[in-house]
């Protein structure tokens, strides 16, 4: 059994959870609203994968062609290394969220978070602060040379 945690800019839908406990190897859903839509599932990962869990979820809510995931945590069971991307400032917050995109679908990037808050591209430039972004990878799977190039594709 696997975990899977994706937090997305939206604020769901009451049917969701049902929805997602059809889909085979899904075993259990729970899904906190608030500000934004939280989702943690547990699944086997022999029936379904990540990839096809978030193209559900983006299926179900009609959500497949604008990026909206704000962090995700795929539980690794191995140890990760930490990659830190600092920006001074966002191009938009589509653009963000395209790139937590593009980091969940490169198999070994195991967790990202940061501190991006709705709020951001609200505040005056110069009350910003600066976008952290912490991910979490395989070190089996990806150098640190490798994340050095994963950020430089990376569209933020």
């Amino acid at each position: 059994m696997s975990e899977l945690t994706i937090v997305i800019y939206n604020w769901g839908d009451k049917e969701l959870k049902e929805y997602l406990m059809t889909l085979k190897g899904i075993l259990d859903v729970e899904i906190r609203n608030e500000k934004e839509l939280d989702i943690y599932l547990k699944y086997d990962p022999n029936l379904i994968t990540p990839k096809i869990i978030k193209m559900e979820i983006a299926l179900f809510l009609n959500t497949t062609k604008i990026p909206l995931m704000l962090s995700f945590d795929k539980y690794p069971k191995f140890e990760t290394f930490n990659y830190t991307i600092i920006r001074d400032d966002l191009c938009c917050e589509y653009c963000f969220m395209g790139a937590i995109d593009d980091l969940f679908e490169i198999e070994g990037i195991e967790k990202v978070e940061s501190n991006f808050n709705e709020n951001y591209l609200f505040q005056k430039y110069e009350e910003r602060e600066k976008i952290t972004i912490n991910i979490k990878y395989n070190p089996n799977l990806i150098s640190s040379e490798e994340m050095k190039q994963i950020e430089m594709k990376l569209n933020i």
